[in-house]
Parts: C-alpha cells; structure tokens; sequence
C-alpha cells in the first residue's frame, strides 16, 4: 500500500511541472493504466514483421490484448491491400490550371473576374549569398489573385501583398480569410473547443456556424471532402483521394462556431499520408538526420455555404519504388516506445496512425547546409540555419521519399496559439523511433 502512495504522488509531481496540466480524472486514469500494466523491459527484443493484411489486422485487435503500459484512445488505419516505398516528386505542371479555377469558385465567393499579378522569386539572391541561402527561405515564383484590380496592392520596394489568394511554384495555394468583408479572420485566431479524430462518418453533433445555420460533424465532413476531391484530384494527376484527418470545433464568437477541418491523403490502394501541420526546420532537426516534408491541406468552414479560409501546402507526384512485402506490426512498435520511453508511468496516447511520412532521404540544400554550417563562414550569434520544403526545391537535386510509419500522438487541442504533446514515430520497415517536435520536457513545439 505505501508503495502504492508514492507511485500516486510521483505521477502527480511529474504532471505538475508540465506545461499542459492534466485533470485529476486523467491522473486517476493514468494510475489505473500504470497498475494494470506490464511495461517491456530492454531484453525484450520482439521484432517481428508481418504482412499488411496480418499486420492491420493484429492491429484491430491490439486493444484486446495489449497489456503495455501504453495505451492508445483512437487506433487509425488504413483499409490497405499494399504499401511500396514512393519515390516523390514536386510536380507544379498542372497548379496554375488549378489556381485559374479557384478564382471562380463559388464556395471561395469568388466570380472569376478579379486581376491576377505574377510575383517574381528572389532565387538569384538567394542562391549566391550563403549567409542567405542558408539562413531564410527563398521566395519562389507565385501569382497573387484579387478579387478585383483596385485592390492590387504594392510597397514602395515592389512586394506585393494583400492578396485574396495565392499560389507559388511548389504546388502551394493558400485562400485567404477576409475578415474585414465577412467578420471571421484566420482559423488561428479561435480557440478549441472540441476535436474529433475519428468517427466522423456518423457523428451528428451540430454547431451554429457563424451564418445562423447549423451543421453537424458529418456534414463537415463531408462538404470539406467533397471539395478536394472534386477540385483538386486532378492537380495531382489524380493519384490521391482526400479524406479527413480531424476535425476541430473553433468558436468565433459566443455562440457563433467554425469547423476547421485537416485533410490527409489516401493512395491507391487505401494507404493515408501525413498531414502534420509543420515539422520544425531548425538545423538541430537536420544536421544529423533526414528531415521531414510537412504538407497540410485544411479548409477553415464558417458558413454552409462557403469556405473562409482554404491552404493546400505542396502538390506532387509518386512512383512506386520498394515493394515493402512486410511491415512491423503496431505490438512491436508499441514495445519499442514502452522500452524507450520513462518506466514507472502510463502513457494514454490521443491517436496512433499507420501512415505515409514524407522524408527528405537527400538534397543538395541540406548537405550544402550542413557543410556551411561546419565552416568559418558561419557566424550562429546572427541567424540559425534552417529549411523549408520551398529551399529543397529551389537548391538542386533532391530525393524524397514516402515511407509507412507508425506515429504516436498526445495532443491537446488547446487555445489559438499553444498546444502542448508529444509525437513519436515508429519506422513500420525498421523498426526505428524518432521523436518529433518535442522540447526537453515532452511538449510540443508547433501546431498540432
């Protein structure tokens, strides 16, 4: 019994100095987790693969058996008959064929007239001063859209900007909220007020959008897939479907909601894609392992009949590559991070996903980064050195590679600015961790 009373109170102290502060019902939670628990110990070396079909199916039946000191709220997978490693490119050829018909698309309120400026990229620059390149992201080729030519608007230095949407050469389109002509700004402004991560088909919960007019989780749902799947399937040479990753309800105004809704990609064959928000681009994240491509598409719905806010980061193609015949399966992943991960405690995870992982496997940029970042040229007192996808495609040669993985979430979706988790990933063909996006003390350090 006293045994019993310290574990209570090292639980508690360990979630006081967090930054997320959990309620007593979720220590009372981890409690009955870390009790009814065998944690796996470093002997244990349980590296099995098995096939797909075998693997998502141990995997539907993990929660019956798991007796880990992880548990696991919302197990996501995907309905798939096969998973090759893909070759992935940057492919813009058919974007700008895209962009032309967002402008007259009547969920965006947009008519089709407007004016539509070419912005040109600063790559020159960019590319020849190291302290530069290396320090700041390029600025690619775009094309800025407005509703109408008087609102064309342009600096003294010839930027422009106050743009209604825009697109650039790596296949990113982002429509803008205007919230000066509707009264509802950027989805970040709001807070969470609820998340959904799964179950969503048949969820009819409903919330009065800002329009007076109700609509339920479900139907969110499918507005926002059937907007992807019908506008923009054929940008990437309709090798992707759409679905819904989660979905947040965020509150405008006292009794006014907007859903913001984050779509993932799904293959051929059924297989989903990640769609993390941002991956940190810091050099600390890069300097000794591949970084990771983050491409998220979201639209931000405030009325039934409209969307206020839409962004589709990055348009590619893929080509098949490995065949992948086996996969670890999700207990030797679950035991690869119970071995990993502090003993003496739980761990209830929100999600964990079998999914696709964009990874940059080379790149002229990041070894040109890493060299400069070892020279006499680099001062770290000024700027750090990072990337973004733009700087990879920009700089040279690169590869990327879509690889399965099995990725652990605990994500708190809190106010419009902070949230607080961790992500750990498992390669599902090595068997490998990486840990994402935390800081020292487990809390996430972007958007989730």
């Amino acid at each position: 019994m006293k045994s019993h009373s310290l574990l209570v109170c090292f639980i508690i102290s360990i979630l006081m100095f967090t930054s997320c502060a959990k309620a007593p019902s979720e220590v009372d939670k981890e409690i009955e987790n870390y009790d009814s628990a065998q944690t796996v110990s470093d002997t244990d070396n349980n590296t099995d693969t098995l096939t797909i079909s075998e693997a998502i199916q141990q995997a539907c039946n993990f929660d019956s058996t798991n007796k880990t000191n992880i548990k696991i709220q919302n197990l996501i997978l995907p309905e798939s008959t096969k998973m090759p490693t893909y070759i992935v490119r940057f492919d813009n050829s058919k974007v700008r064929e895209l962009f032309t018909h967002l402008q007259a698309e009547p969920l965006f309120e947009n008519k089709g007239g407007g004016k539509t400026v070419d912005t040109p990229n600063d790559l020159e620059v960019w590319k020849n001063r190291k302290d530069y390149c290396f320090t700041a992201f390029p600025e690619l080729n775009g094309v800025n859209y407005y509703r109408s030519a008087s609102d064309v608007k342009k600096t003294d230095q010839g930027i422009y900007y106050g743009q209604t949407m825009r697109m650039n050469d790596a296949g990113s389109i982002t429509f803008y909220a205007d919230e000066q002509k509707t009264g509802v700004g950027s989805v970040l402004k709001y807070p969470v007020q609820k998340r959904f991560l799964s179950g969503f088909s048949h969820n009819d919960e409903s919330y009065a959008l800002c329009d007076g007019k109700k609509m339920s989780v479900s139907d969110a749902v499918k507005f926002a897939e059937k907007f992807c799947n019908d506008k923009l399937s054929a940008a990437e040479n309709k090798q992707f479907e759409y679905q819904v990753n989660y979905a947040d309800v965020r509150q405008v105004s006292p009794g006014k909601f907007g859903y913001y809704i984050s779509i993932c990609r799904r293959d051929k064959y059924g297989n989903l894609f990640d769609a993390t928000p941002i991956y940190a681009y810091t050099f600390d994240d890069f300097k000794s392992r591949d970084p990771l491509i983050a491409s998220p598409i979201y639209l931000w719905i405030t009325s039934a009949d409209s969307i206020s806010e839409f962004e589709k980061n990055y348009t590619f193609s893929i080509e098949e590559a490995d065949k992948n015949d086996k996969i670890v399966p999700l207990k030797t992943a679950v035991d690869t991070l119970s071995k990993e991960l502090a003993q003496g405690k739980s761990y209830d995870f929100d999600t964990a996903e079998l999914k696709y992982v964009f990874e940059i496997t080379r790149s002229d940029y990041i070894d040109a980064a890493r060299d400069y970042a070892k020279s006499s040229e680099y001062n770290d007192n000024n700027y750090g050195i990072v990337y973004s996808p733009e700087s990879i495609y920009a700089y040279g040669e690169y590869k990327i590679t879509a690889v399965p993985y099995w990725v652990f979430t605990d994500i708190t979706a809190q106010n419009t600015d902070s949230n607080c988790g961790m992500i750990f990933m498992i390669n599902a063909l090595d068997g490998k961790l990486r840990i994402e996006n935390t800081d020292d003390n487990g809390n996430q350090k972007i958007h989730y």
